[in-house]
């Protein structure tokens, strides 16, 4: 008999203590929950698991062997039969659990919506097991998928493989927060409002207030010129706060539009003083909300990204966000925007530290419009970049959720497209490192289920990122397209280097065996890739991928024809 003791009435550690015993019983144990005012004598024949937060083991336990550990870490100290989870927060529990089922009852949570258990491997148990993540902020940011079974789902994956930030705009949360709402709250999750939100809000009062004339403000003129109108969205983010508690941080952004040249000067400033406003006054309403501010390079305009003369805030945040990676290089490649961007990074973090505050990364990993239908893995990039990011000091990683943009042609692929499958290996590498895993443990994990083959699967997967993450290059060249984007392009200098490229990949994609693929094709939908095995995905993502790649391969080389 496993008996599971908890300290604390806390919902989310009864959520903790519900997850272990369904845990548990489903590998097979019989268990019984007990709270701190029945606390069992231990006996030899039966093993205790107590939950116990950092400030109840120092008051029941022990003053002196407290583990010392960060926010969201959590520790196993073992003594007899029993084993003690010990975290600082609620939240920190739950992890806790989850890593006690990984660790000794052998669950894996790769895979959406798929629970799975393999046989464990002999281990060097310790007397105590400490773990913390790698970054304070780790989680997904959502602005447009009004799918709330889809969003559950991640949110339950994500804090069982170590996220705790969900972040949604003002108009998807307005959409879906009652059926999202009691997962975040359970798991104590921190919830981020706001996003290129702006024109929501601005057309939330003028329908509250009848005016017609709200809604025609521009970026600088909303941030530059009119007081009373911010105070008119100041009131409206801290009424929506107020009736949420889940709610924890507002990033509002500027609109997704480049700031002309001529009309630079002083915006970031008069943004970033908005902010600050925002930040006192949800204070002074007596809310525990914080505020950031995003840096970020809309339009391509760097006047948006570069800092210059502008001052760091000592009372908000920051989130950095830059547009237009090669994503086959590295933070410290030498192409010439990738040294300015990673110039304007250290420049922000390094002046956010000065100042007390922390700066956030936004990365597009998990982005359908920037890395396109021809979406690339990006298993070693991600965790290299993370690696970069914890050296520099930077506090928090995002990562960015967008669907596929359908287009009006190829319309087999935009209906049967599983974009929430094929994103979804970038999501989990991400996550597992971000919250403080090695690469080739992650990759092994998500490997074996192949079996026999799950090296030539890697492999396979490995070269892909090489060929298929250079087209990310071609964003800024061919901006506002993209490469799948040649009919909109109609004239490029660069055509013929596409075209090369892209006959590339199709030459190196001919090559892999997909026999049998037509009679799944039969089946497969975009949604229901849980009705496959993960091979059998992998090579409806290979399929799907030829033929996008040779679509634009040919679409490309007749642009090229048509200018001889």
């Amino acid at each position: 008999m496993l008996k599971i003791i908890y300290c604390q009435s806390h919902e989310t550690i009864l959520f903790a203590i519900e997850e272990l015993k369904r845990l548990v019983e489903k590998a097979g144990y019989e268990s019984s929950i007990h709270d701190k005012t029945y606390l069992p004598e231990a006996n030899e024949a039966d093993k205790r698991i107590i939950l116990i937060t950092t400030i109840q083991y120092r008051e029941m336990i022990s003053a002196e062997n407290v583990p010392n550990i960060n926010a969201d870490g959590f520790a196993f100290v073992s003594a007899g039969n029993d084993l003690w989870i010990i975290g600082n927060e609620p939240r920190a529990l739950l992890y806790g659990v989850y890593e006690y089922c990984k660790k000794f009852l052998g669950y894996q949570w790769i895979h959406l919506d798929k629970e799975e258990m393999v046989e464990l491997q002999d281990s060097d148990d310790k007397e105590v097991f400490t773990h913390e993540p790698m970054f304070v902020r780790r989680g997904n940011i959502l602005e447009t998928i009004n799918d709330p079974g889809y969003i559950n789902s991640l949110i339950d994956w994500g804090v069982k493989n170590g996220q705790n930030e969900f972040f949604f705009t003002f108009f998807l949360w307005d959409e879906i927060k009652s059926y999202v709402r009691p997962g975040l709250k359970k798991r104590d999750v921190q919830v981020t409002l706001g996003g290129h939100s702006l024109k929501y809000l601005l057309g939330k009062i003028q329908k509250d207030q009848e005016n017609n004339q709200i809604n025609n403000y521009e970026n600088l003129e909303f941030f530059a010129e009119n007081v009373a109108l911010q105070d008119e969205v100041i009131n409206k983010i801290i009424s929506i706060c107020s009736e949420d508690e889940v709610i924890t941080r507002i990033s509002l952004w500027p609109e997704d539009v480049g700031i002309e040249e001529k009309n630079a000067d002083g915006f970031l400033s008069n943004y970033i003083r908005f902010t600050e406003r925002l930040n006192s006054s949800l204070k002074a309403a007596n809310l525990e909300v914080e505020v950031e501010y995003i840096v970020y390079n809309a339009g391509l305009s760097w006047d948006m990204l570069e800092r210059r003369q502008t001052e760091v805030s000592a009372e908000v945040d920051v989130l950095y966000a830059y547009w237009g990676r090669d994503y086959s290089n590295s933070l410290h490649s030498s192409e010439p925007n990738q040294v300015k961007a990673k110039r304007t990074l250290d420049d922000w973090n390094t002046q956010a530290i000065s100042q007390g505050r922390s700066l956030t990364v936004l990365e597009y990993y998990s982005d359908h419009f920037m890395l396109s239908e021809l979406f690339p893995p990006l298993l070693t990039r991600i965790a290299s970049d993370l690696q970069d990011y914890k050296q520099l000091q930077v506090q928090g990683a995002l990562n960015l959720i967008v669907p596929m943009h359908r287009k009006p042609t190829n319309q087999v692929v935009s209906a049967n497209y599983p974009w929430k499958w094929i994103h979804h290996l970038n999501n989990y590498i991400y996550s597992r490192v971000a919250w403080g895993e090695e690469l080739e443990i992650v990759l092994e994990e998500y490997f074996s289920v192949f079996q026999e083959e799950k090296d030539t699967f890697r492999k396979m997967l490995l070269d892909l990122e090489k060929l298929i993450s250079p087209f990310t290059r071609w964003n800024v060249p061919l901006f506002p397209e993209r490469v799948v984007d040649p009919e909109k392009v109609m004239q490029s200098a660069n055509s013929k280097q596409i075209s090369t490229e892209l006959k590339g990949v199709d030459k190196y994609l001919s090559t892999i065996e997909l026999s049998g693929i037509e009679s799944l094709l039969v089946l497969q939908r975009k949604d229901n890739y849980n009705s496959f095995s993960q091979k059998e995905m992998t090579l409806f993502y290979i399929y799907y991928l030829r033929l996008i790649n040779k679509v634009y391969a040919n679409e490309w080389e007749n642009m090229m024809s048509k200018k001889k």
